[in-house]
């Protein structure tokens, strides 16, 4: 429940994207890195666990949600400050990356509990993270978010259809 409100304090975070006067591609691509994100944490606990698994309590997958959460909270400080001119952009980028990567190892452990076979997310991490760093702008930042958390998902969704 907690990781629900905390993509639900996310999507408040990244409203300011969406003002009439802020509207861009930036914002569809914003987006999309969030809902990306979620999509690939339901597949994830709601489709890919096998839930009845022996040997077993379960509190791997009950700890393994800091990382989810304390990559959350990265990834919504680190949207707020990629659009502000003021804001350290090596910062900001190391905050999305950096949450991306918590998110994804909790959900990498996760996989424990189901088939090990979603081994290509941090390599993604690190071509988005390099060709941010190496183009800070927002655009540039926002679209290889949104690339990296949709091909997350997707590989999630790949998964789920093999099975």
């Amino acid at each position: 429940m907690l990781i629900i409100i905390t993509f639900g304090e996310t999507i408040i975070g990244i409203a300011d994207y969406f003002k009439p006067s802020n509207s861009s591609i930036n914002s569809i691509f914003v987006f999309f890195t969030v809902a990306s994100l979620f999509f690939a944490y339901i597949a994830e606990f709601d489709h890919l666990i096998e839930e009845k698994k022996t040997g077993q309590t379960g509190n791997l997958l009950i700890y393994l949600h800091y990382f989810i959460l304390f990559g959350l909270s990265l990834i919504t400080v680190s949207l707020k400050f990629i659009s502000e001119k003021e804001a350290n952009s090596l910062f900001a980028i190391s905050c999305l990356y950096g949450g991306m990567l918590l998110f994804y190892i909790g959900i990498t452990i996760a996989i424990t509990s189901n088939k090990p076979q979603y081994n290509s997310i941090n390599k993604m991490n690190l071509i988005g993270y390099a060709i941010s760093l190496l183009n800070p702008s927002l655009f540039i930042v926002a679209l290889c978010s949104a690339v990296v958390g949709i091909f997350n998902a997707g590989m999630k969704v790949r998964v789920l259809y093999q099975r």
